[in-house]
């Protein structure tokens, strides 16, 4: 099985063989083997290398979530907490993580790893199960996920433009959203999924795309200049009221408001298979639970 996810990942038999240290020949038979028992061709052979069937690409998902199953008892036999990989959106490190992390606290048995990244990057690594659950956000929402996928709504929060709290505009009791392409915006990359959210709102609004003065690398990064400048930045709700309470940003009262996304717990469907993932999965919908009414009483 680590040999198949292999030649998936790097692309050929060649490159596998160097990643796993044993010779090509070795890595050849062993996928020779694997096709002969299923009596399927898995992969193509091409020029570019080895590229997989249709057939193999069922296969392999089913592959990564043994390989991971078994590094899983590897760590079980080492240690008596159980690790579990799990991916999670900046926003979401404030609105949904200390719940996890509360609960956690009563259960010694799991020990979490917690990589922080955003949504495109978190979708590839569960695809390749790297992660056992990703937190993340998706432009479709939960169809967009894919099949091989399960996908499963925590809660939606909605983002809110903000402006240092000395800022003019903070006085304002209202104001259209078309007037703020007149001023200067700090806003996370091009293609995140923030971005792609705002980008859609304002062509669903027939306007033009905001185009940042200052392009940033995390929220938080956007939220201090926010505080000391005259840029504006969209922010998730948790986020900006956070800032707010503080006295350092003001949210402004936009019309027409942008809308709400989700937040999705996405895992592989083979999970539901693993008893102490399931564990975990019904913690992290316990913690959303808890999210999603400390969201409400905004």
């Amino acid at each position: 099985m680590e040999v198949l996810v292999t030649i998936a990942d790097s692309g050929s038999i060649h490159k596998a063989a160097q990643q796993l240290d044993i010779s090509q020949p070795a890595v050849s038979k062993v996928l020779a083997d694997i096709e002969s028992s299923f009596g399927a061709r898995l992969f193509e052979r091409t020029a570019a290398g080895s590229v997989l069937t249709d057939k193999g690409q069922a296969l392999v998902a089913q592959a990564r979530f043994l390989v991971r199953s078994i590094e899983r008892m590897d760590l079980a036999a080492q240690s008596e907490a159980v690790v579990v990989r799990v991916g999670c959106i900046p926003r979401s490190m404030r609105t949904l993580m200390p719940h996890i992390v509360n609960r956690l606290s009563q259960q010694a048995h799991y020990k979490l790893q917690v990589i922080e990244g955003a949504s495109a990057a978190l979708h590839t690594a569960i695809q390749r199960a790297g992660l056992d659950f990703a937190v993340m956000r998706h432009v479709g929402g939960e169809d967009a996920i894919g099949r091989q996928l399960v996908a499963e709504r925590l809660y939606d929060e909605r983002p809110l433009v903000v402006a240092s709290a000395r800022h003019p505009l903070a006085k304002r009791r209202q104001v259209p959203l078309r007037s703020l392409l007149q001023h200067r915006w700090a806003l996370t990359a091009a293609h995140t999924t923030s971005r792609n959210v705002l980008d859609r709102f304002c062509q669903e609004q027939g306007m033009p795309l905001i185009q940042p003065f200052v392009e940033t690398g995390s929220l938080d990064t956007s939220a201090a200049l926010v505080t000391s400048t005259d840029l504006l930045s969209l922010l998730p709700e948790s986020v900006a009221r956070l800032y707010e309470g503080m006295g350092l940003v003001s949210v402004l009262r936009v019309a027409p408001a942008l809308p709400s996304t989700a937040v999705l717990l996405v895992s592989d469907p083979q999970a539901v298979n693993d008893p102490t993932l399931m564990a975990f999965r019904q913690l992290v919908l316990e913690a959303a639970a808890s999210a999603r009414e400390s969201l409400s009483r905004h």
